[in-house]
């Protein structure tokens, strides 16, 4: 069986690219799932995977590194449920050391019966400006995860080449090649299904065996830093209105809690919101401060009542974001006269990392 760990920095389109794969891999015969992982207990992604009906097992409440048991469960589920081929294992985006804490342990485990690749993904503009500068918009200490996960990364995924003209992915991937050239680099726009193609025969065909790999020598003081930079906010609400324009005052909503944070210019890792209608669910993701504005889609079926789940993982303190979601909150109920139910909101810093196994090589 095999096993494609995938990490990667908040935002890089991880979930995208797995679900695109799991449908290609599907064309062929091939049975595929995936395990999400967060630091929190309310993921927008494993509900999205769900209503899709894509197998699916969670880590919560902290990274694979640090609930390696929960993970090696949920491998054992997955293939005694739906008897798959093949199960992505998507990180934390704020997580490293994946090779000594999750694979090596995996792969001492198990030994020749599963086979493990480590694939991390890069928000091409995202690297550019980590290239260019030596940093982003981030602190400092989490530019070292991100300088961290692309140098134990087995193989790099440049995502999001279409927000690149010709020109200048050119120029991109001679910047990137000087840096990672001694490494597999796939680059790709992961919202085309064949745009995924080149990345899945690369791990299909990655078989590097049982032996142990090569881990990083990492500062784990610098990295529990690092993650404690961020909050961390996942909370659900209900919107109730007195006539049929939930789903509208939903995606105002939306757009205000992100209008909000750029004023702030609080960075952002990633803001998901899972937009539940009552027949469809909608995932709107914002993942760069400079990202444009998106434009929000509405359709015929109209409800007085709709439910939204928001991840919000952000360069600020847990108080301060908490803050922006209360606030925009009462601001919407005033304007527009809308009812809005809170219920299971979280937000909180991640604490330091204190891995379940670590096997370094």
């Amino acid at each position: 069986m095999k096993l494609f760990l995938v990490g990667g920095f908040l935002g890089s389109g991880k979930t995208t690219a797995i679900h695109q794969a799991i449908n290609y891999l599907s064309l062929s015969g091939r049975r595929s799932g995936m395990i999400t992982n967060d630091q929190g207990t309310q993921q927008v992604d494993t509900q999205f995977s769900r209503f899709y009906n894509i197998p699916v097992e969670e880590v919560s409440g902290g990274c694979f590194c640090c609930n390696l048991q929960y993970l090696d469960k949920n491998i054992k589920s997955l293939l005694k449920t739906y008897s798959l081929d093949v199960i992505f294992a998507e990180s934390v985006g704020s997580c490293t050391d994946l090779i000594a804490t999750v694979v090596n342990p995996l792969l001492k485990e198990y030994e020749s019966q599963l086979e493990i690749t480590l694939t991390v993904f890069a928000d091409i503009q995202v690297l550019l400006s980590f290239l260019q500068a030596g940093k982003n918009n981030f602190h400092d200490n989490i530019n070292y995860i991100y300088e961290k996960q692309l140098e134990e990364a087995e193989i790099i995924v440049i995502n999001k080449i279409d927000l690149l003209n010709s020109e200048q992915l050119k120029w991109a991937k001679k910047l990137i090649r000087q840096k990672y050239g001694h490494k597999k680099i796939v680059y790709q726009n992961s919202l085309k299904l064949n745009g995924i193609s080149n990345w899945v025969k690369t791990v299909l065909e990655n078989d590097k065996g049982p032996a142990l790999r090569q881990t990083l020598h990492l500062d784990y003081d610098k990295y529990g830093a690092g993650e404690a930079e961020m909050a961390w906010l996942d909370e659900e609400i209900g919107i109730l209105t007195n006539d049929k324009y939930a789903i509208e005052a939903g995606m105002l909503f939306i757009k205000n809690i992100h209008t909000k944070i750029v004023a702030l210019r609080y960075p952002i890792g990633h803001l998901k919101f899972l937009l539940n209608d009552g027949q469809t669910q909608r995932k709107i993701s914002y993942t760069s401060i400079k990202q444009p504005e998106i434009r929000l889609k509405t359709n015929r079926f109209k409800t007085n009542r709709v439910v939204l789940l928001i991840n919000a993982r952000i360069q600020a303190e847990p108080a301060q974001l908490s803050n922006v979601i209360s606030s925009t909150i009462l601001e919407l109920e005033f304007t527009i006269g809308c009812r809005i139910i809170g219920n299971k909101l979280s937000s909180f810093k991640p604490g330091y990392p204190i891995p379940s196994q670590r096997i370094s090589v």
